[in-house]
């Protein structure tokens, strides 16, 4: 059934902060709908949690100092300027660098 009607009411700013609360991880429409409608309420299916490691400040920053250089590249390629050799091959390098190092932290428990 499609939903085309809009239900517009006011509310206080306490009002809606306790709505908020109430409705939880809910989608706000689907929890007033359903008490409105006298329906039930189903359980919020759970969010998945974001998993963040520790990694050193440093190590991001040259990280991000390198991706800023590929995609300088990568614009004056897609510009028609050419790229000289010695860039190609400092990528090359680069390249088989991140491959050893990606491979040496990945565990060989998968």
């Amino acid at each position: 059934m499609a939903r085309t009607k809009w239900l517009k009411i006011r509310v206080s700013d306490q009002e809606i902060t306790d709505i908020k609360k109430r409705a939880g991880q809910h989608d706000m429409s689907n929890y007033v709908r359903g008490l409105v409608l006298d329906q039930p309420v189903a359980a919020p299916e759970p969010k998945t949690k974001k998993i963040v490691h520790s990694v050193d400040p440093e190590l991001v920053r040259a990280v991000n100092r390198i991706g800023i250089n590929i995609n300088q590249i990568a614009k004056q390629t897609n510009t028609g300027q050419e790229v000289g050799n010695s860039v190609l091959m400092a990528l090359l390098n680069l390249q088989t660098t991140l491959d050893k190092a990606l491979a040496s932290s990945i565990p060989d428990d998968r």
